[in-house]
């Protein structure tokens, strides 16, 4: 198992964010398959949602990369910067930020609803890699995850 992570620089989020995308993909086709209602907001508002959407992703991406050099990725527990909020800031930024805005994007209450589904499918994926990183740094690592949720901070 720690030949896997070790080789891998992103742990779970592929599978999260492929996943998610498969998933989100197939509901997008359900509702037009079902022909179900949009959301009743203006073309400016969700514009303006999924635009504020995309910087907060970009934005906590970016600083989640720079919070965890790939020098340190497995060999060091990093608890500062944005590990201080979230022990995965960069599958946050995907969950929390982009598909809740593409879900105002696409005016789909469905795929809203589905970002919360969405977050404890990841939760789920990321299990192996927390367990990785027990392995790893043990009770600093329990310790972390006492204090630091995993995807919405003092939430979830």
């Amino acid at each position: 198992m720690k030949k896997i992570f070790n080789s891998i620089l992103f742990g779970s989020g592929p599978a999260c964010f492929i996943t998610g995308i498969i998933l989100i993909l197939i509901i997008h086709y359900l509702e037009l398959l079902l022909k179900m209602p949009k959301m009743n907001i203006s073309d400016s508002l969700s514009n303006v949602i999924f635009a504020v959407s995309i910087i907060l992703t970009l934005a906590i991406m970016i600083w989640g990369f720079a919070s965890l050099p790939i020098k340190k990725r497995g060999k060091e527990l990093v608890t500062d910067k944005a590990f201080v909020y979230f022990r995965h800031p960069i599958y946050a930024a995907f969950l929390d930020f982009f598909v809740f805005g593409l879900g105002f994007y696409m005016k789909s209450l469905f795929i809203l609803i589905f970002g919360v589904v969405l977050i404890f499918i990841c939760g789920i994926i990321v299990e192996k890699e927390e367990e990785y990183l027990i392995s790893q740094f043990g009770q600093k690592y329990r310790d972390y995850q006492k204090r630091t949720k995993r995807f919405i901070p003092w939430v979830y």
